[in-house]
């Protein structure tokens, strides 16, 4: 049998003729209107006779011209939803271009218009008049445009990949028919997968998956993409997605401008098209409750990246005109309340259900006090929108109007707020030097922002007029308890759409993909007389919280941030990147601010730090209070905004900006604050949004253990594996097994860098060293052709992640990379490949503007070091066992792995000697010279004297010469040296 691409074609035509479509050829299209005029004047003489009379005595024989002109040019003016929306007004009478299915069956005259709609199929429809190229199929509405599908038949070896590409740079955007908003949806359309775009604007277009999940499941009875034809493309589906769901979305963004050196609003309009696990959550919801009526909850497990904000408009809008049945007078809900707890959020959803609003005064903002909303609830308005503040009044309201039925849509059911109050505890320990710290300094209650929720729904019970559909993207067990649905393995979400998934179809990025962790070490001497008995846990942890604060643990964890953030994290974004610092309470964020200000003003940085934290902290150290405005030099509420100026790079937080911060320009996270559970993947999360350039995230982590991330994410993130150690040698075992294949050398790869880093680069040169490549490739059998595959792939992954956390000072590796980099796009891509696809996808010219700008800043040698796993050495015991002060230290030094032998004391009591007596370095430290200069010195006249111990003191050598240690101690002992010269 003949497989070909008309095949599917005849079997889609089929389907949908069989479904009520009108079959129309191809010679009744007009290219110049864009439409099936035939069919259009024929719907209008039918359903409205007496207007067309009317126009008819004023064009005369030239009506039916004069009339579908006008219908066209308002269409390409306004859009065709509006048009089919509100219909279109000529000499006096206006026209309805479609009608849609009436809401209840009260109205007979309006059923009766309803069934004359013509929903119509074109095959092969030629739309330029340029060429004969054509559109696999055409979906017309009583003649108009609304859907084009380009079909492709995996059996001929094409799939939807081909369809897009098609789409993308063989159909001209400026063909009339393709203009903006003159259609609904473009379709590429595959055996296995649908892909969709709202507007095409030739390689810039960006297509969107329209499938059940990751991948559809098996059809046992035809195609997987058969739930378009067979639902999404069915009469009733069309007009519920013309009259409810798409819209122009009006987006205002705040975008630097380098021209005005200021921030500038940016206006654009966007066609919104519903993604299939929106469309369908809409309608599964929308069909069990005309199952099963009210008093029923829901949980929406929607994580970020479903467009949960549509979704909720979408869904507010369908619960406010529901009906039970076509005879019912009366809606199924009276009023719908929209609950939100965030303030950006609430703007958020706000706009997009007003945009959604149709009928003026259905929507209703509650923007006064509790007093307007009690109003609002009692007069029965549709739509009401508030905030989780004002739920205690909703809920008292609600349970009294027993009488009227409401849906109760609740956004982040699950979420976490910072409280209003902070912890001002002080604890002493003994008489040491511990006495001054305050432990939790800016440690905030943190209260569940459903606890009101919970326990107010928990107090009345579940009540019959009442039904409650909760959002949340990471469900707490109580919050599936109370929301979910019961099945047989416990209580599960109504509708699911997973961070895999969201990552996989590209709408977040894995945060988790490249996380790092430093382990701290450090040495703690017990100074107390007294050895007191003390609550363990309790002393263990203010004993690490006072090592964090002390001024030389933030000092060398602000040099290690610049470090990486600099060399590593600065550049990424074409240079407009962000990182921002999590700390453990807002004394930290203080403490950070200041340190960080001072080392970029030393390092002579053209960006600044910003803080975020709320109410006033005030430092012993300094006896100075500080705020969040203060620090800054900006209002607070000018904080978010002011990081997208490229004078602030990076943003130091305690639980603010941790939930809810939407700021894509956001790439690098350093963690060092303890934290797990839902707190950990809100946190993480501020990384995952996506922009034009952005592949990648990092996460530099000083505290936590990688295994409590990964099962903080766990039940909410499927697959997700974190490594917790990388040996940069792997690459020369990845290299040589590649050199095996022998399908290039090294003068291919010299003459492709050569090429590649030209001012003017020669695409043709560098196509054909590749394809010289490819030809070699392709001589293998298939499975080595994947094994070779397999290995330049791990080869860029792993090449791309070391490269992030250390300088790797390799020539050959780097040309080796750019090389394979491009290789990778060569080699013919399989089916399926998901690693290929995401790889091909990069933009290798963006990554040499990133090499060659890194390419000209080092770090210096040891001071990124990668360790395995951190810990901060807190157990989290509630109960009290108490232990000697002595003990408790011990165990400490343990537990960091930074204790020396007293053998080891003397040696470097003796180095510390061999330093103070160094005359060159006196003069050095003591004449005119620069800091930098200062250092140097000292560096160059320390790393000498460990040097000297190599023969006779190898495990002492060996201890300070590890990285970390030996920086520590090195700079300790320059505080040390240099405070003695001041004294002197």
């Amino acid at each position: 049998m003949n497989y070909t691409e008309l095949n599917f074609e005849e079997h889609i035509e089929v389907q949908l003729l069989n479904s009520g479509y009108i079959k129309v050829e191809p010679k009744l299209y007009d290219k110049s209107l864009c439409l099936i005029p035939s069919q259009l004047i024929e719907f209008i003489q039918e359903t409205q006779p007496k207007k067309y009379q009317k126009l008819t005595e004023q064009y005369g024989d030239d009506t039916n011209n004069k009339l579908t002109k006008r219908i066209s040019e308002q269409i390409e003016s306004k859009g065709v939803i509006e048009v089919l929306r509100k219909g279109v007004k000529d000499r006096g009478n206006t026209f309805k271009l479609v009608y849609f299915k009436p809401k209840s069956g009260l109205n007979q005259e309006h059923q009766d218009l309803y069934k004359k709609n013509r929903f119509i199929e074109l095959r092969q429809l030629k739309y330029s008049k340029k060429n004969e190229n054509s559109i696999d199929m055409g979906i017309f509405i009583n003649g108009i445009p609304v859907m084009m599908l380009e079909l492709k038949n995996s059996l001929t070896g094409q799939n939807h990949t081909h369809g897009i590409k098609q789409w993308k740079f063989d159909r001209d955007p400026k063909e009339p028919l393709f203009k903006f908003k003159r259609n609904m949806v473009y379709f590429s359309v595959g055996n296995e997968k649908v892909f969709m775009s709202t507007r095409l604007s030739g390689s810039k277009t960006r297509f969107l998956p329209f499938n059940k999940g990751i991948d559809n499941p098996v059809n046992p009875k035809g195609h997987m993409s058969h739930y378009l034809w067979d639902d999404i493309l069915q009469k009733d589906s069309v007009l519920d997605l013309i009259e409810n769901f798409v819209h122009i979305r009006q987006d205002i963004e705040k975008v630097y401008d380098p021209k005005q050196q200021r921030l500038v609003e940016k206006k654009s309009d966007t066609l919104i098209f519903p993604r299939f696990h929106q469309l369908n959550v809409i309608k599964k919801i929308r069909q069990d409750i005309l199952d099963k009526g009210t008093g029923v909850n829901y949980l929406i497990q929607h994580t970020t990246g479903s467009g949960k904000s549509l979704s909720i408009g979408w869904l507010s809008h369908m619960l406010s005109f529901l009906y039970q049945n076509p005879t019912d007078a009366n809606r199924i809900f009276d009023t719908i309340i929209v609950v939100t707890d965030r303030r950006v959020l609430d703007k958020q959803i706000k706009n997009t259900i007003l945009q959604l609003e149709q009928t003026k005064g259905v929507v209703n903002p509650v923007d006064g006090t509790s007093q307007q909303l009690k109003e609002f609830l009692e007069s029965g308005k549709s739509i009401i929108i508030t905030t989780i503040q004002k739920f205690p009044v909703i809920s008292e309201t609600i349970s009294k109007l027993g009488d009227r039925k409401f849906g109760v849509i609740i956004d982040e059911v699950h979420s976490s707020q910072s409280g209003e109050t902070s912890k001002h505890l002080r604890k002493s320990l003994s008489k040491s030097n511990l006495d001054n710290y305050q432990e939790g300094e800016g440690e905030e209650d943190l209260t569940q922002v459903d606890k009101m929720i919970l326990d107010e729904i928990n107090s009345r019970g579940k009540q019959p007029h009442i039904s409650y559909f909760g959002f949340s993207g990471t469900p707490k067990n109580k919050t599936l308890e109370l929301f979910g649905t019961p099945s047989e393995e416990g209580f599960k979400p109504f509708d699911l759409y997973s961070m895999k998934q969201s990552v996989s179809e590209g709408f977040t990025l894995d945060v988790l993909q490249n996380y790092t962790t430093y382990k701290r070490y450090f040495k703690l001497n017990k100074k107390v007389k007294e050895d007191k008995e003390l609550p363990e846990s309790k002393v263990k942890s203010m004993l690490v919280n006072w090592v964090d604060l002390h001024p030389h643990t933030i000092t060398e964890k602000v040099r290690i941030i610049l470090d990486h953030f600099v060399n590593h994290a600065s550049n990424k974004l074409e240079g407009k990147s962000r990182g921002m610092l999590v700390t453990k309470s807002r004394l930290h964020c203080v403490k950070y601010k200041l340190e960080f200000d001072k080392q970029m003003e030393e390092m002579d940085l053209p960006y600044r730090s910003l803080v975020g934290f709320s109410g006033t902290v005030y430092d012993q150290g300094t006896h100075q209070d500080y705020t969040e405005s203060s620090m800054n030099g900006v209002p607070e509420t000018q904080t978010e905004e002011s990081l997208k100026e490229p004078q602030f790079r990076i943003l130091i937080v305690n639980n603010k900006f941790q939930t809810g911060f939407d700021e894509p320009m956001l790439h690098t996270m350093y963690v060092d604050k303890k934290f797990g559970g839902l707190q950990c993947v809100q946190t993480l999360s501020r990384l995952n949004r996506t922009m034009r350039g952005k592949t990648d995230t990092f996460v530099l982590d000083f505290v936590n253990d990688p295994q409590d991330v990964q099962e903080s994410f766990q039940p909410f993130y499927e697959g997700t594996i974190l490594e917790e150690e990388i040996d940069p040698n792997r690459l020369y075992s990845i290299k040589d097994d590649i050199d095996e294949y022998h399908l290039f050398n090294d003068d291919d790869i010299e003459r492709y860098v050569d090429t590649f880093y030209k001012d003017e680069i020669s695409t043709e040169e560098l196509q054909g060293i590749l394809d010289s490549v490819v030809v070699n490739w392709k001589s293998l059998d298939e499975d080595e052709q994947e094994e070779f595959r397999g290995q330049i792939y791990s080869f860029i992954r792993l090449y791309g992640y070391i490269s992030q956390v250390i300088t790797f000072k390799d020539i050959d590796l780097e040309k080796l990379f750019i090389f394979v980099r491009g290789l990778s796009k060569k080699l013919p891509r399989r089916e399926g490949g998901k690693l290929s696809d995401i790889l091909s996808s990069i933009d290798l010219e963006y990554f040499k503007i990133e090499k060659k700008f890194t390419s000209t800043i080092e770090l210096d040698d040891g001071d990124t070091v990668i360790e395995g796993i951190g810990s901060d050495g807190s157990d989290g015991i509630n109960e009290e066992p108490t232990d000697f002060l002595s003990h408790i230290i011990e165990i400490l030094n343990d537990s960091f792995d930074g204790e020396f032998s007293d053998e080891d004391k003397v040696k470097f009591e003796k180095i510390k000697c061999q330093v103070h007596e160094n005359e060159e370095l006196r003069m050095v430290m003591t004449g005119d010279n620069s800091d930098s200069n200062k250092r140097d010195k000292f560096d160059r006249t320390f790393q000498s004297l460990v040097t000297s111990l190599v023969e006779d003191n190898l495990d002492f050598y060996k201890k300070l010469s590890e990285n970390k240690r030996n920086k520590f101690i090195k700079d300790r002992l320059y505080e040390d040296y240099t405070k003695s010269l001041e004294i002197r």
